[in-house]
C-alpha cells in the first residue's frame, strides 16, 4: 500500500474529508504521496546500504574501493564475505589461530610460522606477483606496529 492509499485510508475514516477524485483534498493528498514515496524509497535504499550484510551487490564494490581489498575470489558471495571479514578484525586477531583466520579474507590456505616479531605465511597456491604485493601491502595495515606480516606464493 502507497503512502497515498493509507493517507486516504486513514482521512476517510474520520468522515471530515471530501477524498474523492477532482476534491482539493484528494490533489493534496496525492503531492504529498508524492514526495513520500520518492523519500521512503531512498530510506530503504540507505537502511539497506548501511547494513553491509543486507547490502546489494554494487555496494560491495564500494566497499572494496574504500577499504583498498585486494579480493582473490571474484564471486560475490565470496567478494562479499572477505569485506565481512575484514570489517571484523579486531587486536585479538593478530595470534597465529588469528592470522589463519584471516587468510580465509584472501581466499588463499597457508601455513603460518613466526618468528620474533615477524610472522610468515607461506601459501600453497600460486599468485601472482601483483596479487603477493596486494595482499601483504593490506594485511600490513590490520597488523599492530610492532608486527610484520610477510605472505609468499607457493614456489617462491
Amino acid at each position: 500500500m502507497g503512502e497515498f492509499e493509507m493517507m486516504s485510508k486513514r482521512l476517510a475514516q474520520t468522515g471530515l474529508y471530501d477524498i474523492s477524485e477532482g476534491s482539493g483534498v484528494y490533489a493534496e493528498l496525492m503531492s504529498y504521496a508524492v514526495g513520500l514515496d520518492l523519500f521512503f524509497d531512498e530510506l530503504e535504499k540507505i537502511r539497506r546500504d548501511i547494513f553491509f550484510d543486507i547490502s546489494e551487490g554494487s555496494e560491495v564494490g564500494i566497499y572494496e574501493r574504500l577499504m583498498s581489498v585486494c579480493n582473490l575470489d571474484k564471486s560475490a558471495e565470496g567478494r562479499k564475505r572477505s569485506i565481512m571479514s575484514m570489517l571484523s578484525v579486531t587486536d585479538r586477531d593478530f595470534t597465529l589461530e588469528g592470522i589463519k583466520k584471516l587468510l580465509g579474507i584472501y581466499n588463499i590456505d597457508g601455513d603460518v610460522s613466526e618468528n620474533g616479531r615477524y610472522i610468515n605465511i607461506n601459501c600453497r597456491s600460486r599468485l601472482s606477483e601483483s596479487e603477493e604485493k596486494a595482499i601483504n601491502d593490506d594485511i600490513q595495515r590490520f597488523a599492530p606496529l610492532h608486527t610484520k606480516i610477510y605472505v609468499y606464493g607457493a614456489g617462491q
